[in-house]
């Protein structure tokens, strides 16, 4: 090994590689320009030394080169920042275009062009694949024709809601990107959607895939992809659940490490993330309100193409709908008019990103809101649907003003309209405990579509409920109340 450490040093002082550090204090390896964290650098190690040395280094020589350089003083004090495809920085905002010229497109306050951003390292998975340049000879409004083509959504309120998210989806993880949940009958193309969308925001070699086996393999692919496409899902356990709800709004995950007792290593989990099933897999209230619902037609054996064909189409407009994209982003990155909208969805970045690019699309804020807000009430309802103990509550409420009662009495009461409409007993909490924590869970749904409220209070030895039914406004009623409020 000596013989080896002194070749090392010789790589260093020739400067044909370098040690340096990013933002999140991981070492990284410079070897010719590339940059590999020094953790997965067995393979470019090893070819260095055999061009070089035509030493062949196995695996336990490389183990003690990494283990060495783990400890070996830094040779430049560089702090490289760490990206996902997407850089955000002080100012400019840069898009990987490929990896192996390190190109971006950057755009700043002044200009869009292409170019290579120093003292950033981008993170690659391992089914990266490059993108294709952008045509610029394209103007911002022509996004709603390619929208319209090549995607098969219900309406064009929908068309809207894809094209807002769409280039909101460029923004990088600077903001909190909603959850796309793509529904629609068999036949809708959902599957072909999707990689259309992720041939735009995120290319990959390998084609779709659904959830990992346990929550390990989803956290990495969530450390290391941009946009992570879960295909054709049926059901989401509440731990898959957790981990993406966390993963839209960013958390961290630890782990042990691999061949250790004690040595930690921590995942930072933030991406955008779209799923898809024939119905609306996701059951929590927590994930739902993280959402954007959009519903795809079936398409009609009149429309139906060979993969061929659609492919050849899409491929052909891809630069066009990217040099769209890149036009409006362009606009909508740098726009300091103050927002007017008071009220905003959970996701209050994303809300304003939406109406930002709404702006240089020809579309009001209160429009933008309004889209938003459309999809808040459908995500409500279908939390409603979902939920047994919300619909009985609905069912008791039906007719009543106010209702006062113990926990325990509600629980009983609940029960009984369950009987009455043939819902099955075991899927209503079993304790007053449990059902309280249930309550929490609809509070704001049920206020927001029905207005209904209530209040838990402890009285003496027990827990009172208070329920109150206000009634539900209808819908254009809603409408012009949201318009009231903006003028």
């Amino acid at each position: 090994m000596e013989k080896i450490f002194k070749k090392l040093q010789m790589l260093f002082e020739k400067e044909i590689i370098s040690l340096v550090h990013n933002s999140d204090n991981e070492r990284l390896l410079i070897v010719a320009g590339g940059i590999t964290p020094l953790c997965q650098s067995y393979s470019v190690l090893r070819k260095v030394f055999f061009e070089r040395f035509k030493i062949f280094l196995n695996t336990a020589q490389l183990q003690t080169l990494i283990e060495f350089l783990e400890i070996h003083p830094l040779t430049d004090d560089t702090v490289y920042e760490s990206a996902c495809r997407i850089y955000n920085g002080k100012d400019c905002l840069a898009y990987e275009l490929n990896k192996d010229t390190e190109e971006c497109i950057v755009i700043t306050p002044e200009e869009i062009n292409i170019s290579n951003v120093p003292n950033v390292y981008f993170k690659h998975a391992a089914d990266f694949e490059n993108q294709v340049e952008p045509s610029w000879d394209v103007e911002p409004k022509d996004i709603f024709s390619y929208i319209h083509h090549h995607f098969n959504l219900k309406n064009e309120k929908q068309e809207k809601l894809l094209v807002l998210y769409l280039v909101t989806a460029f923004f990088g993880l600077q903001i909190s990107h909603s959850l796309l949940i793509l529904t629609g009958e068999k036949g809708s193309s959902k599957s072909t959607t999707m990689r259309k969308l992720e041939k735009l925001i995120d290319p990959k070699r390998s084609d779709l895939c659904g959830i990992p086996k346990g929550t390990d393999g989803l956290e990495l692919r969530l450390a290391n992809t941009y946009f992570v496409c879960l295909d054709n899902l049926s059901s989401i356990n509440r731990n898959i659940s957790d981990t993406i709800a966390r993963a839209v709004t960013g958390g961290s995950v630890t782990k042990r490490a691999l061949y250790h007792n004690t040595k930690e290593v921590v995942l930072n989990i933030k991406a955008m993330i779209a799923i898809n099933g024939v119905s609306v897999v996701a059951r929590e209230s927590d994930l739902l309100d993280r959402s954007l619902i959009l519903e795809l037609n079936r398409i009609s054996a009149k429309k139906i193409k060979s993969e061929q064909e659609l492919w050849e189409e899409f491929e052909q407009d891809r630069p066009k709908i990217l040099g769209c994209i890149f036009r409006i982003l362009s606009e909508a990155l740098y726009d300091d008019e103050p927002i007017t909208v008071k009220e905003k969805i959970r996701l209050a970045d994303f809300h304003i990103a939406c109406i930002k690019v709404g702006r240089v699309l020809g579309m009001t804020d209160e429009e933008v809101s309004e889209l938003l807000w459309e999809n808040q009430r459908k995500i409500n309802r279908h939390s409603i649907d979902e939920d047994m103990v919300a619909c009985c509550v609905i069912e008791l409420m039906k007719n009543k003003k106010s209702y006062i009662n113990s926990m325990t009495g509600l629980l009983g009461d609940l029960n009984e309209i369950a009987t009455q409409n043939s819902i099955i007993g075991s899927v209503l909490p079993k304790t007053p405990n449990h059902l309280s924590n249930r309550l929490s869970k609809i509070r704001s749904n049920l206020q927001a579509e029905y207005n209904i409220t209530y209040n838990i209070a402890n009285v003496g030895s027990f827990k009172q409920i208070t329920i109150k039914n206000c009634g539900k406004v209808c819908e254009s009623c809603e409408k012009e109340k949201f318009k009231k409020e903006k003028q």
